[in-house]
C-alpha cells in the first residue's frame, strides 16, 4: 500500500508544479501585454524574461520526468516567485528596503544546497572529505552570487535597465553605475554561502540528516562494491 501511495504524491506533486509554473506563466504573458499595451516600453524585456523564468522548468520537469528533481524544482518555484515576480514585477524591491538583501542571502543558502546536489550527483560523497564537499558548496554559492551580478549588469546595458541602480555622472560627465548595490548583494550572497556552511557542518558533527542527509539518499552516485 505504501509503495503505491509514494508515486501518487509523487505525481500530484508534479502536476501542481506544472499547474503552478504554466499558470504563472500565462499571468505574466497577460502583465506583458497590458503593460506594453500602456507603454510603448514598460520593461518588456524584463517581462518576458520572467516568462522564460516560469517556462524552461515547466519545459525541463515535462522532458525528464524525473519526480526525484521535484523538491529542487519547487525550491526553485519558490523563489522565483518571492524574488522575481513579487521583487521585481510588483515593485517589493523599491518598496521594502530590505527585501532585496533578504532575498540575495537566502539565495547564497539556497545555492549551497544546489552545490551539494552536484556533488551527490558527480560522485560517491560518502567517499569525499566533509571538508571538500563543505568547500564545493561554499565556492559553488559565492559564484552564483557573483554570475547573477554580472547578468544583472549586462542586462542592465542591453536593456537599459536598473536592477544596479541608477546612472551616476562623475565630476568630468561620464556616466557610471555605483558599485554599493552589487557589493551589497554579493555580502549577502555569501552570508547566504556561510549559513549554510553552518547548517552543514551540523550535519556533519551531529551526525544527524538535518535534512542534507536526504540529498545525498535520493541523488547521491553511489557506486556498488565490486563482487568478490
Amino acid at each position: 500500500m505504501q509503495s503505491t501511495s509514494l508515486p501518487r504524491r509523487q505525481n500530484a506533486a508534479r502536476i501542481c508544479f506544472l499547474i503552478f509554473c504554466f499558470g504563472m506563466c500565462a499571468v505574466m504573458i497577460g502583465i506583458t501585454v497590458v503593460r506594453a499595451l500602456r507603454s510603448a516600453d514598460a520593461g518588456l524585456a524584463r517581462n518576458l524574461g520572467n516568462v522564460a523564468l516560469w517556462l524552461l522548468p515547466a519545459v525541463y520537469c515535462l522532458i525528464r520526468k524525473e519526480r526525484a528533481e521535484l523538491p529542487l524544482l519547487w525550491g526553485y518555484a519558490v523563489f522565483v516567485f518571492l524574488a522575481s515576480f513579487l521583487g521585481s514585477v510588483y515593485g517589493f524591491y523599491g518598496r521594502i528596503w530590505w527585501y532585496d538583501l533578504a532575498t540575495h542571502t537566502v539565495s547564497g543558502y539556497l545555492l549551497g544546497w544546489v552545490g551539494l546536489f552536484a556533488v551527490c550527483k558527480l560522485a560517491d560523497e560518502r567517499t569525499l572529505r566533509p571538508a571538500f564537499v563543505l568547500f564545493v558548496c561554499f565556492c559553488a554559492s559565492v559564484a552564483g552570487a557573483g554570475l547573477w551580478e554580472i547578468f544583472e549588469f549586462v542586462t542592465d546595458l542591453l536593456f537599459d535597465g536598473t536592477a544596479q541602480g541608477g546612472l551616476l555622472e562623475t565630476a568630468d560627465g561620464e556616466l557610471i553605475r555605483a558599485l554599493n548595490d552589487t557589493m551589497e548583494d554579493i555580502i549577502c550572497g555569501t552570508v547566504g554561502a556561510l549559513a549554510f556552511a553552518a547548517h552543514y557542518l551540523a550535519h556533519v558533527l551531529s551526525g544527524r540528516s538535518l535534512l542534507l542527509g536526504k540529498i545525498g539518499e535520493k541523488y547521491g552516485n553511489h557506486r556498488q562494491p565490486p563482487e568478490a
